[in-house]
């Protein structure tokens, strides 16, 4: 058995060494680019993200919630929403990871499984569209680090490149689509329904519109494309008659779209690609320039397509998807049917969209100034990130430097005066603010100890597998307050009903005095 080892080895070695010098070392530079972006989700302890504590809590809470000890106190304030509906991908996975690693872990390896799989899914989808020239991949790596996955939205940002690797895999297969690839092809798009379910809906989107644009010619093979995506379609239909779409009427009159086609903070959020913005305005800087090389890039295209008299071609198809994606986010509101950030969503994918129409036969000196370039971008906005994780890893280790004091099956609320705190030691960059790390982070407090956290919002929806059964817990039996200073909440009388158990600079722990005497009184 070893020497077939060691033989499989020398070949695999002999043929790596026949390949390509430059694919060789095109993917030499890929590896290490990914090594380098999922390297900061495991040097800090913690992901400094909005919601992402949250999610973290719910998972833990699915994993419990039958558990005889564990699940007590649980069970009494929860109830499971199993329903088919999107945003089960993000809880289901962390649940099941969490069988074989802590909450922590599993955080960790689902967001490098959303990292890495950005910049490939991009690769695999320029490389379907156009054959082995998938150069403006190495965008992902800029990309894979964005606001929305800072926001703690992690089911969506898995979305993104499930839906460029289902995208791509139908443009590849589109000529062909035997019984194996449409399963694929299904499969793929009911794994982005379950990560969210505006992805779910660009995606069916841009399928119909690649199915009328190849082949407008021949209406059979349209309406044999679009009959292998039925299931698609009943899912989306299931979706929106389960739902109340009636208020929705109201955010698509003529005067509402128009004014948010003239907002100043739409173009501006769009024209800064502000969907890579999350700790710094610096990040804007990095943005900026990369829409100035693909402006240059684009305009050199247009020229070259009009020149050769191919604007109308078949090549230019995203161009065309590219046009109906920004006027799609102009369209849409920013919030509809209890989703939020659906502008933001949307900006997220209409760049990349356009990789495909932009020309690639360029010089190979050209090429490789282009590939430089875009390194250069992803490492600057990493370096900006490291910059940011670095001092708030620390204050959120401060936050939870008092969850071992916290005893099995108690309810915990949060108190902050400050949820996104200022980054001190930065003196050379300005911090503004644009995700607010503290906000669900009490949820760190009620893993691994069966504890009902006050301050679970995602409890309130019905998108989400654990909703409030019968109201929250009356009386919190533990208070965690973050630099309230003098803006003491009346309504607790933190004074008088608790004790204070433990303190930091910015931290205090508050346990309920009820709870003492009847844990002295317990362990006689």
């Amino acid at each position: 058995m070893l020497k077939s080892v060691v033989a499989r080895l020398h070949s695999l070695s002999a043929r790596w060494k026949e390949t390509d010098p430059t694919y060789r070392h095109k993917r030499i530079l890929i590896f290490v680019l990914l090594v380098l972006h999922v390297l900061p989700l495991w040097i800090f302890t913690y992901f400094p993200s909005q919601d992402g504590p949250a999610h973290i809590y719910n998972a833990y809470v699915l994993k419990v919630f039958h558990g005889a000890e564990e699940g007590a106190l649980i069970r009494q304030h929860y109830q499971l929403n199993l329903t088919l509906f999107p945003n089960w991908f993000t809880h289901a996975f962390l649940m099941l990871l969490m069988y074989v690693v802590s909450p922590l872990v599993a955080e960790k390896i689902l967001l490098s499984l959303i990292v890495v799989l950005f910049p490939l899914s991009l690769f695999y989808f320029l490389d379907a569209t156009h054959k082995g020239k998938n150069l403006y991949g190495f965008l992902g790596f800029l990309f894979s680090y964005h606001y929305l996955l800072h926001m703690g939205f992690y089911s969506f940002s898995m979305s993104v490149p499930v839906f460029f690797f289902a995208l791509g895999y139908f443009v590849k297969h589109k000529a062909e689509m035997t019984l194996n690839n449409v399963a694929i092809l299904n499969i793929l798009c009911i794994l982005t329904y379950f990560c969210h379910i505006l992805s779910y809906g660009l995606l069916t989107l841009s399928l119909i519109l690649v199915s009328i644009i190849s082949f407008y010619q021949n209406p059979r093979r349209v309406i044999a494309l679009l009959s292998y995506m039925a299931p698609l379609f009943f899912l989306m239909a299931n979706y929106l008659l389960s739902n109340d779409i009636g208020e929705s009427d109201s955010h698509f009159g003529l005067s509402q779209i128009w004014e948010r086609i003239g907002s100043n903070h739409l173009w501006s959020y769009l024209l800064n690609t502000k969907s890579l913005v999350y700790f710094t305005a610096h990040h804007l800087i990095i943005t900026r320039l990369m829409l100035i090389m693909l402006g240059t890039v684009f305009i050199a295209t247009l020229h070259n397509r009009i020149r050769q008299l191919k604007i109308s071609s078949r090549e230019n198809q995203f161009l065309l998807i590219f046009i109906i994606f920004t006027a799609i986010y102009f369209i849409m509101p920013s919030s509809m049917m209890s989703g939020g950030w659906i502008n933001d969503r949307i900006s997220l994918f209409i760049f990349p969209l356009l990789l495909p129409f932009l020309q690639q036969d360029f010089h190979r000196y050209i090429k490789r100034g282009l590939v430089i370039v875009m390194v250069i971008f992803a490492l600057a906005h990493l370096a900006l990130s490291y910059r940011y994780y670095y001092p708030l890893d620390k204050m959120m280790k401060e936050f939870t430097s008092a969850t071992k004091l916290i005893k099995k099956n108690k309810a915990v609320l949060g108190l902050f005066d400050d949820r996104s705190p200022g980054v001190k030691k930065v003196p050379s960059f300005t911090h503004d603010e644009f995700v607010e790390p503290f906000t669900q982070i009490t949820s760190y407090y009620c893993l691994g100890n069966g504890g009902v956290d006050l301050v679970n919002y995602e409890a309130k929806y019905n998108y989400f597998p654990v909703n409030w059964k019968d109201g929250r817990p009356e009386i919190a039996d533990y208070i965690v307050t973050w630099r309230l200073g003098e803006n003491q909440p009346t309504e607790y009388n933190l004074q008088r009903n608790y004790d204070l158990i433990h303190s930091t600079e910015n931290l205090k722990l508050y346990q309920h005095k009820l709870e003492r005497p009847s844990r002295a009184k317990n362990g006689q």
